[in-house]
């Protein structure tokens, strides 16, 4: 008799380690737009003392304002031209310069100017900028 009272919970005891959860993951991948800017392509705003490049991405049109524009500058040291020798994630504070990021749906403004009443000044050097836009779903 006891025998029987067992038999049940040997068959659950097969029966439930087979059971596996699953998930539907959508992974939507993000866009990487890099471009290169010369020292002679950053223009000077009087008005506000900054220098700044106007870079035209369409594909900021399917961004809205739930995912995630990042920008990242690599700068060459003075003389080189093969890859950057430094990259950093803006907005960042490099050598009293101060970088901004402003963006639209139809194009990124990178603005440079100077901190604690330090001179604007534009880099003498090409820099690469990397855009990565990150999809989310909100």
């Amino acid at each position: 008799m006891k025998t029987w009272f067992y038999l049940p919970l040997v068959i659950l005891g097969f029966i439930l380690p087979g059971c596996t959860k699953t998930t539907n993951e959508v992974v939507i991948p993000n866009q990487t737009i890099i471009f290169e800017i010369a020292p002679d392509a950053w223009k000077f705003d009087n008005a506000t003392s900054t220098y700044y490049f106007v870079k035209d991405v369409p594909q900021l049109n399917n961004v809205n304002q739930t995912d995630g524009v990042v920008v990242s500058m690599g700068r060459y040291t003075q003389g080189s031209s093969t890859v950057p020798q430094s990259f950093e994630l803006l907005p960042q504070v490099i050598d009293t310069q101060s970088y901004f990021v402003i963006h639209d749906d139809q194009q990124v403004e990178i603005d440079i100017k100077g901190v604690n009443g330090a001179t604007s000044q534009r880099p003498n050097t090409t820099v690469r900028m990397k855009i990565v836009l990150i999809p989310s779903a909100p």
